[in-house]
């Protein structure tokens, strides 16, 4: 892989913080509103965003050890029916 090129795990982390910054930007900008301070809104979105980029982040690990797990288990599937269907040397 070339280097200017990022990997799935750098594309899912930096998807991760943009989708939670976004996300408490929003919910910090309408209680900011809703409080009628701004700076303390987006003060609070600011913190809100980071616990849902940790969130986000924590999901998609997950999901990639699970996909990863799966990926194993297929590939062992695949080698033990390879062993049964060639194995034996039995003479029909």
């Amino acid at each position: 892989m070339a280097d200017d090129q990022m990997s799935g795990h750098e594309a899912r982390q930096r998807l991760s913080w943009g989708a939670g910054i976004a996300l408490g930007m929003g919910v910090g900008v309408a209680m900011g509103s809703a409080l009628d301070n701004m700076g303390l809104g987006i003060t609070l979105g600011i913190a809100i965003g980071v616990a849902f980029a940790i969130a986000l982040g924590a999901v998609g690990r997950g999901a990639s050890v699970e996909e990863s797990d799966d990926d194993v288990e297929s590939r062992d599937d695949v080698e033990n029916d390879d062993d049964v269907e060639g194995g034996g040397g039995s003479a029909r």
